[in-house]
């Protein structure tokens, strides 16, 4: 017969370096193992599981090998389907820090994500806390937007990120492959410089004018596309689809000729 109490507090690192240790033995195919470190899972399981290293630490940075997964909340649903929070997290993760990525899209180059919400509890929890979660739950076309309530923000956090729908996220795209050499807004012609704009109530693109330097154009361009964005806040906000931080953020948001 097995002493538990032999096996009791016995420590071994699993196959990703993480220490474990006994806490609980009740038999060989019933052990409880805790995870030394700042989260402490513990894991029931097998002791030759535990011998072997196989046992698996919840708190393991296994997404893109910095994003957290924990054991708090469910990644799939009844049938099967990764949750819409959790592959919401994914993506940014992967936004983040997949090297791939970044290759194809160079927009993310700089783009980073802060340390709290590399575990997806952190973010989970953050996403239930918002006033139009379930406004973004339930819609078809939502988006996690990092860089309207703070300008040019690179990097996803609770500070610098709110809940939008789509057609919001597309009124700040920058379209740079499309642009040239002139000011956001700005296309040159034979008889001057031209400003247009998307306006998104039509979705057309909307001629502003014709004007003798760039700079003049995106002047049309700027006061047209401020004006454009004020009118959709307004619209979303009283529909209760955005926060108010983010309305105020929209109504003075200021295009730059540096767009």
């Amino acid at each position: 017969m097995i002493d538990n109490k032999y096996h009791l507090f016995e420590e071994r690192y699993n196959n990703h370096g993480n220490l474990m240790r006994i806490v609980e033995y009740n038999k060989t195919d019933s052990i409880i193992v805790e995870f030394q470190d700042e989260y402490n899972a513990k894991v029931h399981t097998q002791y030759s599981n535990f011998l072997k290293g196989l046992v698996k630490n919840p708190y393991y940075p296994m997404v893109y090998k910095v994003g957290i997964v924990g054991e708090k909340y469910k990644t799939v649903d009844e049938n099967s389907k990764s949750t819409r929070e959790y592959m919401t997290w994914y993506h940014i993760i992967q936004r983040c820090f997949s090297t791939k990525l970044k290759e194809k899209q160079p927009t993310y180059k700089e783009i980073t994500c802060c340390k709290e919400w590399l575990l997806y509890e952190n973010f989970y929890e953050w996403l239930h806390s918002q006033e139009n979660f379930d406004k973004w739950y339930s819609g078809k076309r939502w988006a996690v937007d990092k860089d309207i309530l703070i300008k040019g923000s690179k990097i996803y956090s609770p500070e610098t990120c709110c809940l939008i729908p789509q057609n919001i996220n597309c009124l700040f795209l920058k379209r740079e492959a499309e642009r040239g050499k002139y000011p956001i807004g700005v296309h040159y012609s034979e008889d001057g410089f031209i400003a247009r704009c998307r306006n998104p109530f039509t979705d057309k693109n909307e001629e502003l004018g014709i004007y003798s330097t760039p700079e003049k154009a995106f002047n049309a361009y700027k006061n047209y596309k401020e004006d454009i964005i004020k009118k959709v806040a307004k619209i979303e906000y009283e529909d209760g689809n955005i926060t108010k931080e983010c309305y105020r953020a929209m109504i003075n948001y200021n295009v730059e000729i540096d767009d």
